[in-house]
């Protein structure tokens, strides 16, 4: 399913299409481990992340025959420049089942994630090269809009802490007033980021799970008399639906994250 002659097929498709999108994506060779900007090291860390939000197996496998579910021929890494920094876009070229699937990780906290790309100019020159009907020329071209908006790091996933602690404020405090939440901060403890004002009260904890959010909010149980602790679960695709899908939701996020200070421990 995978030779040294597709191998080099795909490199040249890369090299040809990742300034398309003013990128430019190292090549795991095999031998030498390739470590993102976020720290996670490829192939090493294949055992440590899931698939889909599965715990499929995933592993690298020259020829495409591995005993995975996803057997991984060839990886390609971006270290992003743009912020929030650090972030990356890390290319996983598979065989599932048999068939060619390209996945994506993106992430920079908790477990990664990787999911199946949306960029339809890889998916479609990683299935033409696979089954033989690739030309040199088709990655040349340029990009469409709507192959631009796939996984480089201006599509609008977000993985800081600070972005996602915002949201995660908003939607707990159903607070979107710019002026109350410019003293917002986020510090870690307990194995939580928190998100607040420096009080206790106003502070809401959250972690990161690959592409799902954990919160917590606070309500008073009557029958205790006791302040009782419920855990909730959005995606974070769900959570920029409500709070990051407009140009001015955007501007508005990223404005009181830019405005935090590093984010500390406690």
């Amino acid at each position: 399913m995978w030779n040294d002659t597709k191998d080099k097929q795909l490199e040249s498709f890369i090299n040809q299409w990742a300034p398309t999108m003013k990128q430019s994506y190292v090549k795991y060779n095999g031998t030498d481990s390739l470590k993102t900007s976020v720290g996670t090291t490829y192939p090493d860390d294949l055992s440590k992340v899931s698939v889909e939000g599965t715990n499929s197996s995933i592993g690298w496998s020259k020829t495409g025959k591995g005993n995975y579910s996803y057997n991984v021929v060839a990886i390609y890494n971006y270290d992003g420049t743009r912020p929030p920094l650090p972030n990356h876009i890390t290319y996983f070229f598979t065989f599932h089942d048999g068939e060619p699937i390209v996945l994506v990780d993106q992430s920079r906290d908790g477990t990664p994630n990787l999911l199946e790309t949306k960029n339809t100019k890889v998916k479609e020159s990683f299935n033409a090269i696979v089954d033989g009907s690739y030309k040199a020329d088709s990655g040349a071209s340029s990009d469409t809009s709507d192959t631009k908006t796939d996984d480089s790091a201006s599509k609008e996933t977000v993985t800081d802490p600070k972005m996602i602690g915002t949201m995660v404020y908003e939607l707990c405090t159903h607070n979107t007033n710019l002026q109350s939440l410019e003293f917002l901060s986020v510090y870690t403890s307990g194995g939580r980021y928190w998100i607040g004002t420096g009080t206790s009260a106003s502070n809401v904890g959250f972690t990161i799970d690959g592409n799902t959010v954990h919160y917590w909010t606070r309500r008073y149980n009557e029958e205790t008399d006791n302040t009782d602790e419920i855990e909730h679960t959005m995606s974070i695709e769900d959570l920029e639906k409500q709070f990051y899908s407009t140009a001015d939701q955007k501007q508005y996020v990223q404005s009181i994250a830019n405005g935090m200070p590093d984010i500390d421990g406690e």
